[in-house]
């Protein structure tokens, strides 16, 4: 009888375990449906595991060739997500060309501040659209909460950016676009901090909900324009021979010529000029207020009514106004031309029968035919270079 029961209630622990929504299956599910939703691709999760690993030793699991990015959570604790290049770059194929394309191993590239811009959008609605689907309130409290944080360039540093006892290693193997490519996510979750999130008596249940609505649809655009732009503010430019320059020491004055602080310009970082402004200071600290320039010289200006706003000197006045032309001299009388019509002036023409008779063409019968003529020599090959 005791067994019959153990078995039953096996039984029905593994159908309610089958059931229940676990981490892994809460992941697998929403990294498809934000895939589908944030940028219309397709992407299923091939495998997922779990692992835990001390925080002394997480700097052996990541790697210097993956985008690395720092996740700030709740109670100030920092999580980390590794992704390949390969799910980089499908990302940003599928935005710029609205496809994904096979890996080519030549287009190895390290990754960029821009190539995190891009791939936070999908690592945030991931993990805000899967934290609350576990029944377990562990798994809920091990994901929820984070958000992008930074993109990190070194794994040493990344490693010294995180400072939990011990973290779950969530590894992710991603089928994208139906076997096209297929890509890794590896996320590193703090383990052993508490967060204090007691809910007080007052509080609806509603306002701890996190929203499932699915977010906005970011584009590439507005991606881009988010990103961060290092500028260079130029007072003066000068020229200065190579040999000069090696013989500059501390305490030497440059002669800046005619700088004027109300004629900066702004400059990338590259030398390519932006804009100009004027230096000054703001709240004590130095700022440069930006001209605004004009658009006349960028449209063309064709209409009459464009013409107040072209500074064109004036051109009207009496003068074009007058009837005559004023402060012309006086022109002499010319005599009157000839009649050449006819008549016995000097210049009257002769008529053609008065004319005498030119003597006729001579007989050119005796000429010899062409198709008689002798075959003349091919020139000879001239070889020029």
């Amino acid at each position: 009888m005791d067994t019959t029961l153990h078995r039953k209630a096996q039984a029905g622990r593994a159908e309610h375990q089958a059931r229940a929504m676990s981490l892994a299956k809460a992941l697998r599910l929403t990294l498809a449906k934000v895939a589908e939703d944030k940028f219309e691709m397709s992407m299923a999760a091939l495998s997922l595991r779990n692992q835990t690993c001390p925080g002394e030793k997480i700097d052996q699991h990541l790697s210097e060739t993956d985008l690395l990015m720092l996740f700030d959570g709740p109670g100030g604790r920092r999580a980390a997500v590794m992704m390949d290049p390969a799910l980089v770059g499908a990302l940003i194929q599928q935005q710029t060309m609205g496809k994904v394309l096979a890996v080519n191993d030549s287009t190895d590239r390290p990754m960029t501040p821009t190539d995190a811009a891009i791939a936070a959008p999908f690592l945030d609605a991931l993990l805000q659209r899967a934290g609350p689907v576990p029944e377990d309130p562990d798994d809920q409290k091990l994901i929820s909460g984070f958000r992008f944080g930074a993109w990190v360039e070194d794994a040493r540093v990344l490693a010294m950016s995180l400072d939990a006892p011990d973290y779950q290693l969530i590894h992710i193997d991603v089928d994208i676009s139906g076997g096209v490519r297929q890509g890794r996510i590896m996320m590193c979750m703090p383990l052993g901090q508490e967060v204090e999130s007691a809910a007080k008596p007052g509080d609806s249940p509603a306002e701890d909900k996190p929203d499932l609505d699915p977010p906005q649809r970011v584009t590439l655009s507005e991606t881009v324009m988010k990103l961060t732009v290092d500028l260079r503010i130029s007072l003066a430019k000068m020229r200065m021979p190579l040999r000069d320059l090696g013989k500059l020491a501390v305490g030497d004055v440059l002669d800046l010529g005619a700088a004027d602080f109300s004629k900066v310009r702004v400059q990338t970082l590259a030398g390519r000029a932006v804009g100009r402004g004027t230096l000054g200071q703001l709240d004590g600290v130095r700022a440069v207020q930006v001209a605004a320039t004009s658009d006349v010289t960028q449209n063309l200006q064709r209409r009459a009514s464009d013409r107040d706003h072209m500074n064109l000197p004036d051109i009207s006045g009496p003068a074009a106004e007058a009837d005559e032309p004023h402060g012309m001299p006086d022109l002499p009388e010319l005599p009157d031309l000839p009649d050449l019509t006819g008549g016995e002036g000097e210049g009257a023409t002769a008529p053609a029968d008065s004319l005498p008779d030119l003597p006729d063409l001579p007989d050119m019968s005796d000429l010899p035919d062409f198709d008689e003529a002798p075959d003349l020599p091919e020139l000879p090959e001239l070889n020029v270079g």
